[in-house]
């Protein structure tokens, strides 16, 4: 079987670099930086991904310049169920895909890359992290907040929070589907808006899943 990883990796660094936004085009660098060689995971699935994954890959837009890499890359992942271990301040509605996780580190400045699948009309509640995220929506629409910011996502946006920058995502009528790469403290605090001060634990197994 093919490794999807390196034409997925090389599709993200291109579409950094056409974005002409100077925190992607170096976001390229580090990308380009992170070895084709990585270990690919076993695919698997989950509630959310069986319930939705089929119509957010159908949803891609046909001019997407990662339609190809990712929807090859989301088939073959390993997708779990997360609500960040406390279902008081999140009960679920999504599914995530570690696909990339530099561990050991590849470089001084090592990155985590992977995919989200929000369901229908899911709203994620506000949180932040230590660590810098982006985004690259593939298909799906949300109503978006970062910190005062509000604003509507579609397929083809890219979107940059800075670290501990709070934010939220609500799902329309369709699912999400997005690729997410995180920088910086990897490993640092993650936490939920309602609840600043509780360190919430990462998913069980490891320095490689998404919170």
């Amino acid at each position: 079987m093919t490794a999807y990883l390196p034409a997925l990796l090389d599709d993200v660094s291109r579409l950094c670099r056409e974005s002409n936004q100077p925190v992607f085009e170096a976001l390229s660098i580090q990308i380009d930086q992170v070895p084709r060689t990585k270990v690919e995971k076993c695919p698997s699935s989950c509630p959310t991904a069986d319930k939705c994954l089929e119509d957010a890959l159908a949803a891609i837009p046909p001019d997407h310049g990662l339609l190809t890499s990712a929807s090859v890359a989301a088939g073959r992942s390993a997708w779990q169920e997360s609500s960040r271990g406390v279902p008081e301040f999140f009960a679920g509605g999504y599914a995530y895909a570690s696909l990339v996780d530099e561990a050991p580190p590849a470089s001084d400045d090592p990155i985590r890359m992977g995919l989200l699948l929000q369901q229908a009309e899911i709203a994620y509640p506000g949180h932040a992290h230590d660590a810098e995220e982006f985004y690259f929506i593939l298909s799906g629409q949300a109503h978006w907040r970062v910190d005062a910011q509000e604003f509507t996502v579609r397929p083809g946006d890219l979107i940059h929070h800075l670290p501990c920058a709070i934010h939220e995502m609500e799902t329309a009528d369709a699912p999400l589907l997005a690729l997410w790469v995180w920088r910086g403290k990897l490993t640092g605090r993650f936490w939920y808006e309602s609840a600043p001060d509780v360190d919430c634990p990462a998913p069980q197994g490891v320095y490689a899943d998404r919170p």
